[in-house]
């Protein structure tokens, strides 16, 4: 289960083995294990792959039988922080209306910013 979760991953993030890799520490070859299942994975590896990926180490073992939440998915595919996803998050849990004017105030806030930065 691990080595389909690690190929699903990836290939949802459009990332080579070798950047995986890169990204967490270890050789490309090393990874190219793990998504074949040919060898195991330490500890402190699959910790290091689950926040790469931003999923728990149970789901890359396949103990959890549920995909990420869409929003997990999104920060997955997007590779984003924790502190973005926290904001995205918190963003959709507003209601409706208070989005709306919370994009309002971004979009005027940008624009001034823009318009001062072509000024100067």
């Amino acid at each position: 289960m691990l080595k389909d979760n690690l190929k699903t991953l990836r290939e949802s993030k459009k990332l080579t083995k070798k950047a995986v890799a890169e990204n967490v520490g270890i050789t490309e070859r090393a990874y190219i294990a793990y998504e074949y299942g040919e060898r195991d994975v330490s500890t402190a590896t699959l910790s290091k792959l689950a926040d790469f990926y931003h999923v728990t180490t149970d789901y890359l073992l396949g103990r959890e039988t549920t995909a990420p939440e869409p929003l997990d998915d999104l920060s997955i595919q997007f590779n984003m922080t924790a502190l973005e996803k926290k904001i995205l998050d918190n963003y959709l849990a507003l209601p409706k209306n208070m989005r709306t004017d919370m994009m309002e105030f971004l979009h005027k806030s940008v624009k001034e910013v823009m318009e001062k930065s072509n000024n100067d």
